[in-house]
């Protein structure tokens, strides 16, 4: 199984007589996964900039001080593209008028990497059967709880409700 990357290929090209930042990214999966992906999930987003119009949620990597302010304003320019399943597998380019600009896709390109590792994680456990129990202690102290305010109680609120000691 390969395990899944992003390159990043980054340059300054001449577009119309002027130097521009221009940037590509490109996901390299395993081959099983890329060939599912591709059959059912294309258009699933990885990255939709109205979602992150607010800030970053607790979890993601910050961002530098100083790329922070100009990846503010990227994310609320219509310049900001969307990422999609489809787009990151096929190799998306994206040309900036300043390297701030591209160093902002690049930060959004590889949290839409971490969102494809993400869904791939779903994707690979699809036709499974799997299990989620609480943690031990957790589930013990929530019957404890539970027995504690059943037996609080008055009897009349909980007719016939009869309070069985646990043997354990």
């Amino acid at each position: 199984m390969q395990e899944p990357k992003l390159l990043i290929r980054k340059a300054m090209v001449n577009i119309q007589g002027k130097m521009r930042p221009l940037i590509q990214v490109q996901a390299s999966i395993d081959p099983v996964m890329h060939a599912r992906l591709t059959e059912h999930f294309l258009n699933e987003n990885l990255f939709k900039r109205s979602a992150y119009a607010t800030g970053f949620p607790t979890g993601v990597p910050t961002p530098s001080a100083s790329l922070q302010p100009h990846l503010n304003n990227f994310i609320k320019s219509d310049a900001c593209p969307e990422i999609a399943v489809k787009t990151i597998l096929a190799g998306q380019v994206y040309q900036g008028l300043s390297v701030w600009e591209m160093k902002a896709f690049e930060y959004v390109a590889q949290r839409g990497f971490d969102a494809l590792c993400d869904f791939m994680k779903t994707v690979a456990e699809l036709g499974t059967e799997t299990v989620y129990a609480p943690e031990a202690s957790d589930f013990a102290a929530f019957t404890l709880d539970t027995a504690a305010e059943i037996a609080s109680l008055p009897a009349s609120i909980v007719p016939g409700l009869e309070v069985v000691a646990d043997a354990a």
